[in-house]
């Protein structure tokens, strides 16, 4: 059985009329008569009674023309869903993305802006390091990520990135530490702290960048404590236990008497990469890069792009135009 001999019945059964068919499927009769005819000779029964004064459905002809607008609805609805799956309007992509690049405006608003213009796409996200990210991607459980990487970069050879912002290091201390008024630091400066980081099993992309920062200061940076969490990071850094160096956008994770002090060395920064496999034809992913690249040129806001100095959380953000108070100490 044809679909055209189906939609060709459908219709025949709508009008029960030879001449209204054929002029509804824009044929002549003959056509429709032989192709009806075909159908019987398929089906083994007669699907219409016909006289010279009328045509009607016999019982099968009935349960046929149920059966069979069911069937070409059904139709009609798949290749509707698979030509919006291929304009990119459907379907579903995976994203991934690392829990800083979160908290930067960029990162919600590219997400609602793809959601707003294709809302028949389901989007699917989830939180991994940057080199899980391109693993994925290589193994096909994701279509795309948003990955932290050190400003010189290469990615594999079957991977396509686009540059959406920089995001600066910055030194995040406590309020007792006698870093804590400093406006700007250096590197150098830290070689005798104890610092807070990611454990390097956990795969984060600015773990190996961190180290050879230091190497290049002379000094190995003394890790006492290991979080694989960013909130915890800066958590742990609030009990006194050590400062932390992390990318930029942590500043919006909201724990008092945390500072967040730039960085002077030119190579203390990241870049967030959006990156997908080379030569994809998922067209949502075309989508997605097209928007991405529209808006890296005019939605970037310019505390993503240039630090800020040190920005105080906690009593001393509550009230700027005063004069700092000195931190109690504990009894």
């Amino acid at each position: 059985m044809k679909l055209q001999q189906l939609r060709y019945f459908v219709v025949l059964a709508d009008e029960l009329h030879f001449r209204r068919a054929a002029e509804r499927l824009n044929i002549t009769q003959a056509p429709l008569s032989l192709a009806i005819q075909e159908l019987e000779r398929e089906l083994g029964g007669r699907l219409f009674n016909r006289t010279r004064r009328q045509v009607s459905l016999t019982e099968i002809g009935r349960a046929m023309q149920e059966n069979g607008r069911l069937v070409l609805e059904a139709v009609d609805r798949s290749v509707q869903e698979i030509r919006r799956i291929l304009v990119g309007t459907s379907g579903e992509i995976r994203i991934g993305f690392t829990a800083a690049s979160s908290l930067l405006s960029f990162f919600p608003a590219i997400i609602h802006a793809f959601r707003t213009k294709y809302p028949d796409v389901h989007v699917s996200l989830t939180d991994m390091p940057s080199n899980a990210q391109i693993t994925a991607l290589q193994s096909r459980q994701l279509d795309a990520g948003i990955i932290r990487t050190p400003p010189v970069f290469k990615c594999p050879a079957d991977i396509s990135s686009i540059r959406l912002l920089m995001d600066p290091l910055v030194v995040a201390v406590n309020a007792f530490h006698p870093l804590h008024s400093r406006r700007q630091l250096k590197l150098a400066d830290l070689k005798d702290e104890r610092f807070i980081f990611y454990p390097r099993s956990y795969g984060i992309g600015i773990y190996d960048q961190f180290i050879k920062l230091c190497a290049a200061r002379s000094f190995v940076p003394t890790i006492v404590q290991e979080a694989r969490e960013a909130s915890t990071i800066i958590g742990l850094v609030a009990t006194g236990l050590g400062i932390a160096v992390v990318p930029s956008s942590l500043r919006y994770i909201g724990i008092p008497n945390i500072a967040y002090i730039p960085l002077s060395d030119a190579d203390a920064t990241t870049q967030l990469l959006l990156v997908y496999r080379a030569g994809e034809a998922n067209t949502r992913v075309a989508n997605l890069s097209q928007m991405a690249r529209a808006k890296t040129g005019s939605s970037r806001s310019a505390n993503e792009t240039k630090l800020r100095p040190a920005r105080h959380l906690g009593r001393d953000e509550k009230s700027p135009s005063r004069k700092r108070k000195p931190p109690k100490t504990l009894d």
